[in-house]
This record gives structure tokens, C-alpha cells and sequence, in this order.
């Protein structure tokens, strides 16, 4: 997972004390050199206003956005962590240690400032200083895998964002802020099946634009994917059925088993024998499974090869391609980096889509989002031996960034605006029916 996105934060955390004069001077020095982008000065800016007086949470917090600017993040932690101490309720603090906990991989801690900072408030609003569009967004409570991940998704200079966190049925009767169209970023899961309930309460409620509609989100897990699916001419899905522990016994080998509701490849495995499988149950508590038989989908030159796609509005749209020895691809651990030949093929793959995916294939990726009712969702897929579209997964949540490295993918980084642009211009079209 890449970076967050800094600036996601409230502008303005509470205060926990009278603040001197000079605190406040070095507080409005800081943000005003923030603001310009002056950021090593804006940081040094708040620790003077600490040194005169370190009972300040505003200062404290800002200088813990300064150094997640500047990528300082153990420094960062430090000081969102003292202004929480100061202030119990600055859910600023908060959702800041939420985010940073989860790159540092401690998620149960993440969740514990999530929960702090739900606790205070619910809904949190982002303003753009050129704002063109403003964008109700319904989230869930829960880690990086529970919602489209939509602060990559906006520019946050011409996107006013309102997230509204559903944590409990009283949430959907929260007060709505103005706004041109509501997007609902919950992802589909076990878990979120109530919150997706709120969600429709809070879109009947609203009477904004809706992309993506709760309902349609809530039905899309992985079986039914397959069953809408897999008569589109030219798309391959791997029959996925649902099976307990005691099914599992019972399966067909080659087989990949994965949790009900897990994300991210996490628990996911290729079993190809009872042994395996025996070893596999005694890993996880898990009492439900996704299995689906295992498709070798590797290229004569014995390498898989997985692309991440966005139909934004009924438009395929290339993210990215991972390539790599193993079956079971993410991006962040395929070797890219590594080897040249694989990056220029990922180029070629996001500059010359049309020659990689012909129209049949561009055709098929329309129908699945149709066959979907949803307005943004990605595709992991790939292309099998017969030239078909092979689908693993059809999810909104699935991330898109321009947080790569720019001189080694900068090709990534111009198909990820392209998602960017398009995703605004749902909005925009949204707003204007």
C-alpha cells in the first residue's frame, strides 16, 4: 500500500489550553508556510510554538501533518500520539495514527484510533480551495481494504470531499452537507452487508446523483460475480462456489481457497492435495471459503501476468500490470522493479491498451460493469491460452495511485490521472442529469 496522501486530515484540531501569543503566532507562521509549500519551515515554524508551549494539541497536530508531508512518518506518529494525549477527542490525531499504524502494519491499534476518532464525529470534510465539484462519499468503518480507496481517487484542489462514516444505524441519520452527488465506497464484504443498508438510507435520504448504488455493491461478492459474468461472451470466470470447513473435504484438486470476506490475498492458497488442505485448515479460524478451481494462466514463456483495470462510466481503463513467476500476483511483490523488459511491457500494456486488449476484450469489460449496474469498479485479469478475458475479481475498492516512483513509472503514474480524470467526470456527469 502506498503512502497516504497527506492533507486528509480536519484542517484544525481542538485546543486543550489557552494558547500564548506566541504559540498562536508560530501556529498561524507554520500553516501560512505549509500552505506555500514551504514545508521544512512550517515544521521548525510549530516547534517554536512548542518550545513556548508544549500544552497546545493544534501545534502538536500540525506539525505531525507538516512531517507526514515531508514523509517524516515516526516523527509524525510522535507528535499526532501527544496530541491526543493533550487532546482525548482531536480525532485529527486520531484518524492520522489510524493511517499511520496501518503502514506500519500494527492494524488493530490502527482501528483502536478509529474508533477514538469515530467516537468524536462522524462526518469530515475536506474543501477544495478550487472547487469545481463537491462529493458525498459513505464509508465504513474498518482498514484499507473496507472502501475504495478514495483519496487517491480526487484531486483534493478541485474536489470538495464529505466522508460520512456509517459506524452504526444512528450514522445514516446524520445531517447531510451540500453536495453535487453521493458515491458509496463501501466495499462488498460479510462485514459491511448492514453498513451498505445504512448507505441506501442515507442515498434515498439525500435525493443526490448516486454512483455506484449500495445495493448493487452488497450483492457483488464473489459468487455472484461469477454467475453474472459468465455468460459474457469472451470473459472466463473460474466457477466460484461457497463451501464450510467440512465441504472442503470434499473439493476438486487443483483448487484456490480463500476466507469469506478476506481481501488483499490474505489467506488465499493453492491446495492441490488433502495434505495441503489439512495443512491449510489448522492456519486459519476462518468457517467459510471461497474455492474455485485453479487456472493455469501463465504465458508460453512460463510468466503470469495480471492486469489491473477500471471501468469508470462504462470505459475501460488500464491501471497497471504485474507480472511475475508466481500465480498468485500483487503488484507490490511482482519484480518490477527489478527487470527493464517487465516495465516496458507495462508501458506498452497502459499506452497501447488497444493493441494488448482488443475490442472484443474492451467490449467484454464494458458488459461486466453493465451486468454489474456499477458506474466505477476494477478488474484484476488477465488472458488466457484462448484469448479470452480472464476475471479473478470485480471490485470497486481495489486501489489506483500515482504514488509510484516517477522517473522509473511515470507511464503509471499518467494512466492513474486518466482513472483520476474520469472518475471526475462521473462526477460531473452525475451531477448534471
Amino acid at each position: 500500500m502506498p503512502t497516504p496522501p497527506p492533507g486528509q486530515y480536519p484542517e484544525h484540531a481542538a485546543q486543550s489550553a489557552t494558547p500564548s501569543q506566541a504559540a498562536i503566532d508560530a501556529n498561524r507562521l507554520g500553516t501560512s508556510l505549509r500552505a506555500q509549500g514551504r514545508l521544512d519551515e512550517a515544521a521548525r515554524a510549530f516547534a517554536r510554538g512548542i518550545d513556548a508551549q508544549d500544552g497546545i494539541a493544534e501545534l502538536h497536530y500540525n506539525l505531525g501533518v507538516t512531517l507526514t508531508h515531508l514523509q517524516r512518518y515516526d516523527q509524525a506518529r510522535t507528535s499526532f500520539l501527544r496530541a491526543a494525549a493533550l487532546d482525548a477527542n482531536n480525532a485529527g490525531a486520531h484518524f492520522a495514527l489510524y493511517e499511520l499504524e496501518q503502514m506500519a502494519g500494527n492494524r488493530e491499534t490502527a482501528l483502536e484510533h478509529q474508533r477514538d476518532a469515530l467516537a468524536v464525529q462522524t462526518l469530515y470534510s475536506a474543501y477544495a480551495p478550487q472547487e469545481e465539484r463537491r462529493l458525498l462519499v459513505l464509508l465504513a468503518p474498518g482498514d484499507w481494504q473496507a472502501n475504495v480507496p478514495v483519496d487517491y481517487l480526487v484531486d483534493p484542489a478541485r474536489t470538495t470531499v464529505h466522508r460520512l462514516f456509517l459506524a452504526k444505524d444512528s450514522d445514516a441519520g446524520a445531517a447531510l452537507p451540500s453536495a453535487d452527488a453521493v458515491f458509496c465506497a463501501i466495499a462488498q464484504s460479510p462485514e459491511n452487508h448492514a453498513r451498505l443498508e445504512w448507505a441506501q438510507r442515507v442515498v434515498r435520504r439525500s435525493g443526490l446523483p448516486l454512483i455506484n448504488d449500495p445495493d448493487d455493491v452488497a450483492r457483488a461478492d464473489r459468487a455472484y460475480v461469477y454467475e453474472r459474468l459468465s455468460h459474457i461472451d469472451r470473459v472466463r470466470v473460474p466457477q466460484t462456489s461457497v463451501a464450510d470447513r467440512d465441504a472442503l473435504r470434499t473439493i476438486a484438486f487443483p483448487a484456490v481457497v480463500r476466507p469469506v470476506g478476506s481481501q488483499a490475498g490474505r489467506d488465499l492458497a493453492k491446495i492441490d492435495d488433502d495434505s495441503a488442505l489439512t495443512g491449510y485448515l489448522k492456519t486459519t479460524d476462518a468457517q467459510s471459503f471461497y474455492v474455485m478451481p485453479f487456472v493455469d494462466y501463465s504465458n508460453a514463456d512460463g510468466y503470469f501476468r495480471k492486469y489491473r483495470i477500471f471501468v469508470v462510466d462504462g470505459v475501460p481503463l488500464p491501471c497497471h500490470l504485474a507480472i511475475s513467476k508466481h500465480w498468485m500476483i500483487h503488484y507490490y511483490n511482482a519484480p518490477m522493479r527489478e527487470h527493464q523488459w517487465m516495465r516496458d511491457e507495462e508501458r506498452t500494456a497502459l499506452e497501447d491498451f488497444d493493441s494488448v486488449f482488443p475490442e472484443p476484450l474492451r467490449r467484454a469489460m464494458s458488459e461486466i460493469a453493465s451486468a454489474l449496474h456499477l458506474d466505477y469498479v476494477g478488474l484484476d485479469c488477465s488472458i488466457d491460452r484462448d484469448g479470452n478475458l480472464l476475471v479473478f475479481e470485480a471490485d470497486p475498492a481495489m486501489i489506483v495511485h500515482a504514488a509510484d516512483d516517477p522517473q522509473m513509472f511515470g507511464y503509471k503514474h499518467r494512466a492513474a490521472h486518466a482513472i483520476f480524470d474520469a472518475f471526475a467526470a462521473l462526477v460531473d456527469r452525475a451531477r448534471s442529469v
